[in-house]
């Protein structure tokens, strides 16, 4: 099932510009303490996870790790390039997104 919730709020964070895309540019966003919530497709790797997992484990506060029902094919509805790994980098839309996500679990 797709989370056009979700979909709805991460194509806004693109809008405004605090959208990360793409697992390089993700980790320096985690590296520069940017980065407020990781987002990961359900078709990605578990080698890429654990990876992004290790680097946001590194930083003080880490932010959250998610993985989505959304898939590398959902993130390509909005973002330029083919990416597996997406961050937010503003703290209300990371807490409106994650609540859309979670919010999607819940109805299930």
């Amino acid at each position: 099932m797709t989370n056009d919730r979700a979909l709805g709020m991460l194509s806004i964070c693109r809008k405004a510009g605090k959208l990360i895309f793409g697992f390089d540019a993700v980790k320096e966003a985690v590296a520069a303490g940017e980065a407020r919530l990781i987002l990961y497709a359900a078709d990605l790797s578990e080698k890429t996870r654990a990876s992004m997992d290790r680097v946001a484990a590194r930083v003080e506060p880490a932010p959250p790790c998610v993985r989505t029902e959304l898939t590398m094919y959902d993130f390509s509805l909005f973002c330029p390039k083919p990416a597996g790994v997406l961050a937010v980098t503003d703290e209300g839309l990371a807490k409106a997104v994650l609540k859309r996500i979670t919010a999607e679990h819940e109805e299930e």
